[in-house]
């Protein structure tokens, strides 16, 4: 009986990460604010690679903080020792879109990206993680309203930053032991002085192990039409796109200098709604006049949310769905199929769904599982290091998204 089960055990191992065959990469992105209700253990790490713990914040200084630190302390350690029982890797995410105020000032000077380091270097010794992962929303570039920035010269210094961090990784563990990557915009460096050369794009990607290009939030109530939240292509016959899609930003980092081995394309497990205008039963198009500025509730998770480290950030809704809330509130009968009153319409050109509620004009641009294969798909003839997903836990319970991503 002993025997079997160390069989059964090998055969797991064996079976865990998906893509491990083919080389292919499965980042899962793991927001740690979700407490008891999504804790580690729901994780299906056997179809992962590398799971990215998110996020260690930069609020104030130059060293990185977690949120919760006593919490992040015993999940880390939880979700690094079941990861590695799978042959996953574990990296901590650095920064996001509220996270990310004082990166600007960190990355001026060395003194101060040696603190930066330092931490990372410790939380790496600390906890057994396999490397860094920096999520900083934007170099050269206002994300949220407290960032600092300094259009000049940020991305010249998280080059500087990049090349410290490799050589103390390198020195610490061992050449190429630590892996360091980043969330990318998917026009790499657009800062309010321009695009930063393809020569310093190509330098940053040097020192990367990859990067996981947010393909998604191309639209959202911001704008004046309805549009998609992730398309595969840019449409080029409707008025209101941006022309932005997760084939344009693969494209625009390798023609910037990065190798497609080292890029990943971003995998939405949600959806942003907005309030239409019009009645979109109409012409069906996907870009319709809407109420800009104002973001509706999402789904039930989503509440009046302000920024803790931004008063200049306005409280408000964000309006995301997650794709499991979207079946088990009743938007879905199936993860392809609307619930009435809602109506499903699939957009050919951004090979995208979207559902219209023609009682309260409601607009939901999401992924399902006919998008997400066509992403993974596209990825898979690009030739690109694999996909990243945003986030875990946003997937129906029967995992619809992720047996796409596996082709299952």
């Amino acid at each position: 009986m002993k025997d079997f089960s160390v069989l059964l055990l090998l055969l797991a191992t064996s079976l865990s990460c998906t893509f491990a065959a083919t080389n292919k990469v499965v980042v899962g992105y793991f927001p740690n604010w979700l407490y008891d209700r999504y804790p580690v253990s729901k994780i299906d790490f056997k179809s992962y690679t590398h799971i990215h713990y998110a996020f260690a914040i930069m609020v104030n200084g130059s060293v990185p903080s977690f949120p919760d630190p006593k919490f992040s302390s015993t999940q880390l350690k939880e979700l690094v020792n079941t990861a590695h029982q799978a042959n996953c890797k574990v990296l901590i995410s650095v920064g996001g879109w509220s996270g990310s105020i004082s990166f600007s000032k960190m990355a001026a000077s060395k003194s101060s990206r040696k603190q930066f380091i330092d931490w990372n270097l410790q939380q790496i010794e600390t906890y057994g993680t396999d490397g860094v992962d920096i999520d900083w929303e934007y170099p050269g570039r206002q994300g949220a309203g407290c960032n600092q920035v300094d259009a000049a010269k940020d991305v010249q210094n998280f080059l500087s930053l990049l090349k410290e961090l490799r050589k103390a990784t390198d020195k610490k563990f061992g050449k190429g032991k630590k892996e360091i990557s980043m969330a990318g915009y998917v026009k790499a460096f657009e800062t309010d002085k321009g695009p930063s050369s393809s020569a310093l794009v190509k330098s940053i990607g040097e020192q990367l192990d990859r990067v996981n290009i947010m393909t998604y939030d191309i639209n959202g109530a911001w704008n004046p039409k309805t549009g998609p939240n992730s398309p595969l292509y840019a449409s080029t016959t409707e008025s209101g796109s941006n022309g932005l899609s997760f084939q344009s930003a693969i494209d625009y980092w390798v023609q910037n200098g990065v190798p497609s081995s080292k890029l990943t394309g971003g995998l939405a497990f949600y959806g942003r709604s907005t309030t239409a205008k019009v009645d979109m039963r109409k012409s069906r198009l996907l870009y319709q006049d809407q109420v800009s500025g104002t973001v509706p509730q999402g789904d039930s998770f989503d509440a009046v949310w302000q920024d803790p480290y931004c008063a200049q950030e306005p409280a408000g809704y964000s309006g995301i769905w997650r794709f499991g809330s979207l079946i088990s509130q009743g938007v879905l009968s199936t993860p392809m199929k609307a619930k009435a009153p809602w109506i499903r319409t699939w957009d050919n050109a951004t090979m995208t769904p979207w559902v219209f509620n023609p009682q309260t004009k409601a607009f939901i641009s999401y992924d399902d599982p006919q998008s997400i294969k066509a992403k993974v798909d596209y990825a898979k003839k690009k030739g690109i290091a694999g996909v990243m997903i945003w986030s875990i836990d946003q997937d129906s319970d029967k995992g619809d998204l992720l047996k796409a991503v596996k082709g299952s």
